[in-house]
């Protein structure tokens, strides 16, 4: 197509035709291809079927958009005769061959409201009929009910919808690619993802894509299941890439399509976000696999990535430390965790007591070491000592008495310390003061963990043997009381609504592509003060266990968009808490009513329900102050040795420290020496690790443990509190599965469909939209801020009392965790039903 259809010109445009002003007659994406089209690059031709068409339609139906009506009542709506004329002129100036017929809102791709796999396309069009059932499609999507959901949470009126219609590629490979590495942050890499065939066996995850990285016109094939493209066609792809980036002015991601050896451009889209990038580029450098004796699990539940040098020389010694004392403490017949970096990524073995892994014994055998073996016999009487003394509530008791208040206030002595005014050796003291003070906060935590542990296993065990509960129903009687978890989000809620009540603060902030923190004191000054005081006191505090990591508080505009994310979910803290507190009450007295007639099971209900509600908040609450703050204590001071360490030359940028060992960092900011070649070494080596993620186990599967009946009742009671906690803790998730059905574990009540946004890490919270479902390897208690902007929860790992899962039964978010897989299924976009009752998340095709 040439030149503008004649015949009913209002109703159709060429693509070739369109310019800036027709936007809001063909909508963003048909005025993008058009862009693109006059620029020279190879798009497929095609035309518009535009907004007129669409308002046309709705009037003579007699549809009014405000009233969002069902999609069934559009889909079956009469086309009048001049629209099917127009579409008909159009597919015949096309000519023969498929189509590919794409929804074109006027109201795409605007910051913070994308739209994006909302609406509908529709592939291999073949005749007029086929096109007008298409067309048909994309107007009835509209108004399909997550549409308007998202739309809602939007605060955005129905937009005009235009239909692209384009000549279908039959593609023989298509793909994705980024003109800079969205993970590096390289601008000078080509990072290429390639299927065989129709794009959308990438989008849907049905195929897993070769991975391309090309470099100075030099292409490397990190993987290829698929076999799609060549060396040559992967070098074309990515120079084709890189015009469209000096095109637009800034790094692209483009889809792409090949045909017999044709090269089409299908689509691009600015990349808004990448990380700092590295001077120099970053080569892949293998690891040696060594792989220790005994059974090894990966830590993906903690460290699902892998992790930095200085964060296993300061986090990985204080675990094993910790967990140590909390096993020696209750007299378990567990001697403590290894840790081990295999591959790069972490793994962590069980030490048996006694420290060898071999066959399981019979319990004959087990009962005569029981009473024979002086180090077992002192072992477990140590065990029923501890329980029969109440040392988990006296540990309870501790928390809540002394040890809390002990943290916080030495946490905010070494937050309140100007680190730019102190010398080199007061900075080195402060940094040192940081580790003690993380290495107190292990002492604390671990003998925590096994009280929390006892307490809530006799707590739910009492609830299924005396009125028949599984664990599900047992949390309805605590669900709701960890309320330093939410505290964040409550606090957060209210600068929401200082900003509702300020237009000029809420035009502000909804305009993504505007606001900065700087400007907020210019617009108001109240609002201002109470943002930095949120931040000072709230985002000072580790996003997961990785000292590396950026923290809330260097990471300002991520809070800004959880702020207009909560503005636009009507988020409600206080009808949450309200819900929740009824629940507690209806089970509660559900309760009392069947141990209504047995006083005495009333009373060690009552007695045990009061010690759970005291156990469970701790669980998230000791988090932050036992983990989170203490470990972004440390990384501020690194921060600053980093910077010093730069001014003497010793490393290239401030957050290379992170790829040395404390030790090594102290040694290099006492006494100097160029650390920049070990840096890059290490930094090779973890890409090699992010390419190369390691198997979910090592070693042999330990055979079932021997029945606990050997054991007196007390050392009993808490070897089966551990195992039952370790449990609901730490599933895995290992199964890998496929297919439009996924399950899990169910966490979380309700149900839920949106579309899906996958969030490997903290660096991608940026993606992150309001309604979106959040599906990523794990969360800790830090990322609870989210969870008021988000419909829903899946991850890879996790269980009925991981972080994730309280977090969201907290704010009342459907969640399935420990699906083994979901990050690697789903895609971006894609809309799922989550289903936080049954454990099950289906992809809507």
């Amino acid at each position: 197509m040439t030149s503008r259809v004649n015949v009913e010109m209002q109703y159709l445009l060429a693509l070739s035709d369109l310019s800036a002003e027709y936007v809001n007659h063909s909508g963003a994406k048909a005025a993008n291809e058009a862009q693109m089209l006059r620029a020279g690059f190879p798009v497929p031709d095609g035309f518009v079927l535009t907004t007129d068409a669409f308002a046309t339609f709705l009037a003579e139906n007699h549809i009014a958009p405000a009233s969002s009506p069902e999609p069934e009542i559009v889909f079956g709506g009469m086309i009048p005769a001049e629209i099917l004329d127009a579409l008909h002129v159009g597919i015949t100036l096309l000519g023969n061959g498929s189509l590919a017929v794409r929804s074109s809102s006027v109201a795409e791709d605007l910051p913070g409201a994308s739209f994006a796999g909302q609406y509908e396309t529709v592939l291999n069009v073949k005749d007029k009929e086929e096109l007008e059932t298409a067309v048909r499609r994309c107007w009835a999507s509209v108004f399909n009910e997550h549409v308007v959901a998202y739309r809602k949470r939007q605060r955005l009126e129905v937009s005009p919808m235009a239909v692209l219609i384009q000549k279908m590629v039959p593609a023989d490979a298509s793909g994705v690619a980024f003109t800079a590495n969205p993970v590096s942050g390289m601008r000078d890499e080509v990072v290429i993802n390639a299927v065989r065939g129709l794009g959308e066996r990438l989008v849907s995850g049905e195929a897993s894509p070769d991975e391309w990285v090309v470099r100075d016109g030099d292409a490397h094939c990190q993987q290829a299941p698929e076999e799609a493209i060549s060396t040559e066609q992967a070098c074309i792809i990515a120079e084709m890439a890189r015009r469209v980036e000096e095109h637009f002015g800034t790094p692209q991601d483009i889809e792409w399509a090949i045909t017999d050896e044709q090269l089409y451009l299908l689509q691009a889209r600015p990349i808004t976000t990448l990380p700092e990038a590295s001077s120099q580029p970053v080569e892949m450098i293998p690891i040696p696999v060594d792989i220790p004796p005994g059974y090894w699990t990966r830590n993906a539940s903690h460290q699902p990535q892998p992790t930095t040098p200085m964060n296993r020389s300061v986090f990985g010694k204080y675990v094993r430390a910790a967990a140590m004392q909390m096993f020696d403490a209750f007299g378990l017949l567990i001697e403590g965790v290894d840790v081990k970096n295999i591959g790069g990524w972490e793994y962590l073995r069980m030490i048996p007591f006694g420290g060898k892994e071999g066959p399981a014994l019979p319990s004959w055998m087990m009962w005569l070491l029981v009473r024979l073996v002086p180090g077992i016999r002192k072992r477990i009487q140590q065990s029923v000592k501890a329980i029969r003394s109440d040392k988990a509530g006296f540990f309870m008791q501790r928390w809540y008495a002394e040890w809390q208040d002990e943290l916080a206030t030495r946490i905010v002595e070494l937050q309140d310390v100007d680190l730019e005014r102190l010398s080199d050796r007061e900075l080195a003291d402060h940094l040192d003061e940081a580790e003690r003070l993380f290495r107190r906060a292990m002492e604390i935590r671990g003998p925590h963990h096994v009280s929390e542990a006892i307490i809530l296993y006799e707590f739910v065990s009492t609830c299924e043997e005396l009125l028949g509960w599984d664990e599900q129903q047992s949390f309805e009687l605590v669900n709701g009381t960890s309320f330093k978890s939410t505290e964040p989000a409550r606090r957060l809620n209210e600068l929401a609504q200082m900003a509702q009540a300020n237009p000029a603060v809420r035009t502000l902030i909804e305009d993504a592509s505007r606001v900065r923190t700087g400007h907020l004191s210019e617009v108001d000054a109240e609002f201002a003060a109470a943002f930095e005081d949120y931040m000072l006191e709230y985002g000072r505090r580790a996003l997961r266990y990785e000292v590396g990591d950026p923290t809330l508080l260097e990471t300002p505009s991520l809070v800004l968009d959880l702020i207009r994310g909560q503005l636009s979910q009507g988020y409600d803290p206080d009808s949450i808490a309200d819900e929740l507190a009824q629940r507690r009450s209806v089970a509660e007295a559900s309760a009392r009513t069947v141990l209504g007639g047995r006083p005495g099971d009333l009373a060690r209900f009552e007695r045990l329900l009061e010690r759970a509600r005291d156990a469970y908040p701790v669980r998230e609450d000791s988090e932050v102050l036992c983990v989170s703050a203490p470990l972004a204590l440390i990384r501020y001071a690194l921060l600053r040795v980093g910077d010093r360490l730069v001014d003497l030359g010793v490393i290239e940028r401030r957050a290379d420290v992170f790829f040395l060992e404390i030790n090594e960092a102290r040694s290099a900011f006492s006494n100097g020496g160029d650390a920049r070649a070990l840096i890059r070494k290490r930094q090779g080596e973890r890409a090699w690790a992010e390419a190369h993620p390691g198997p979910p186990f090592y070693g042999p599967e330990p055979a079932n443990p021997p029945s606990l009946d050997f054991l007196p009742s007390e050392a009993r009671l808490a070897m089966e509190a551990m195992m039952w906690y370790f449990d609901l803790d730490e599933e895995t998730g290992h199964t890998k599965q496929s297919g439009p059905v996924m399950s899990g574990t169910a966490v979380s009540q309700g149900e839920y469909t949106g579309p899906v946004r996958v969030i490997m890490h903290e660096g991608e919270f940026h993606k992150l939209q309001p309604g979106d479902v959040l599906v990523c390897p794990t969360t800790s208690p830090v990322w609870s801020v989210l969870f008021p902007s988000i419909g829903a929860l899946v991850t890879d790992t996790g269980a009925m009392l991981s972080h994730p899962a309280i977090i969201a039964r907290e704010y009342r978010v459907p969640a399935v965790v420990a699906t083994g897989n979901a990050t690697e299924l789903l895609k971006d976009g894609q809309i799922v039903t989550v289903n936080g009752s049954a454990g099950t998340i289906y992809v809507n095709v």
